[in-house]
């Protein structure tokens, strides 16, 4: 049944997200009830007869409207209502109702389950609605435990965490980004592709909020990191999506400084960082991935069926310098992906297992490891490239 025909509001609301690139959450063809059920938990009857007109593709709250008021025009109740009412009662009620609608998007986009362009562009987004109801305060009183336990139901159970991460074809929504003290200082720098340069280039505001991931598992009772990374302010939010949580009284702005030193702690500490998979400078999110709780990097370090492109791999890879090396075996410690092992006291590092991230390279103690350029992974000029390959090869009759 097409979105059109469908009278459901909630079933309008799923289905208007399924050109979302990565689709949505499906079991043997049908909508999972998990997902169902978590966007049921996300907007109340009132919102969803509002929030079944909108699309992936951002529109004017007055054309959202219209479509609301062009619907009720072909109903047989409103035509005779109309036989008996006044042009001019009839015009005072369509303002009205564009006005209460304005009102009610308004409102949803403060409470985080729908998101705005300056206030008059509205849009539905799927990664939006999995991470922002465990970094936001407004929607996690909507969601709570009983919203983690459906997340987890359809992206880990049902594996929506393939579909999350990458293509069925293999590309990945994401990169990972290394830290430029752990890339050897005759390798090439881009801008996209170390997180200092990263920040240097993004657009302001920085703002940093919660970790959705690790609060996920936090309120879920599964955290395994909880004397390690914190959740509280470990998740940035750039440009556009910063002033998003700025503007709602969530998050706190930082400095570019700031930022530095703050990505500078989190690399010792162990975070591995993800962004956008484009050179974009209008990016959205810099997250500080752990691989217990991470919706990426979990795709190779937990899930049971791995997912080698969780996240594009940096064009950096570990390379070890035996006469430097002290064979401490800090390295292999804080290599996630088991890219280094030790044999007879020496370690030896797996080039295609080495994700780039460079957590090995960053603390070690006499510089034996550093990462070198090697190109394996293109880096999409924006998001709209990123996305329209992506759903291509979703919907590509060979894709699995």
């Amino acid at each position: 049944m097409s979105p059109a025909q469908n009278t459901d509001p909630y079933d309008r609301i799923i289905e208007n997200m399924r050109t979302y690139p990565n689709d949505i959450p499906m079991v043997n063809g049908e909508v999972s009830q998990a997902f169902r059920e978590y966007i049921q938990l996300l907007f109340t009857p009132e919102e969803a007869e509002i929030a079944q007109y909108l699309r992936v593709k951002p529109a004017p709250s007055r054309k959202i409207a219209q479509k609301i008021l062009a619907r009720l025009l072909t109903s047989k109740f409103l035509h005779k209502v109309l036989r008996r009412r006044s042009v001019k009662k009839v015009a005072q009620n369509i303002g009205k109702s564009m006005s209460e609608t304005e009102q009610i998007l308004a409102k949803m986009t403060d409470q985080g389950i729908i998101q705005d362009i300056g206030g008059y562009n509205h849009f539905l987004t799927m990664p939006h609605l999995f991470n922002i109801g465990f970094k936001y305060s407004k929607a996690l009183e909507r969601l709570g435990k009983k919203g983690a336990e459906l997340y987890k139901q359809f992206f880990i159970e049902e594996r929506f965490y393939r579909r999350y991460q990458s293509s069925d074809m293999g590309t990945p929504m994401t990169r990972i980004v290394p830290v430029g003290t752990s890339i050897d200082h005759q390798s090439e720098i881009r801008n996209a592709e170390e997180i200092h340069q990263l920040l240097d280039s993004c657009r302001e505001p920085i703002v940093i909020t919660d970790c959705p991931c690790r609060n996920r598992t936090e309120i879920l009772g599964t955290r395994e990191c909880k004397d390690k990374y914190p959740i509280q302010e470990s998740c940035f939010q750039v440009g556009l999506f910063g002033e998003y949580f700025l503007n709602r009284g969530e998050g706190r702005r930082l400095t570019r400084k700031e930022a530095h030193q703050l990505a500078d702690d989190y690399a010792k500490l162990g975070l591995i960082f993800t962004t956008e998979n484009t050179r974009d400078k209008n990016r959205f999110v810099i997250c500080c991935c752990c691989d217990c709780c991470c919706a990426l990097i979990r795709g190779m370090t937990r899930f049971e069926i791995k997912n080698e492109n969780c996240s594009a791999k940096s064009n950096y890879v570990a390379v070890i310098n035996h006469a430097l090396c002290k064979e401490c075996g800090l390295c292999k410690k804080r290599c996630v992906f088991n890219a280094i092992t030790f044999l007879d006291k020496r370690p030896s590092l797996n080039a295609d297992q080495c994700y780039g991230c460079g957590l090995c390279a960053v603390t070690c103690p006499t510089g034996a490891v550093r990462l070198h350029r090697k190109e394996r992974s293109p880096i999409y000029a924006n998001g709209l490239e990123l996305c329209a390959k992506i759903y291509r090869e979703n919907r590509s009759k060979s894709s699995p």
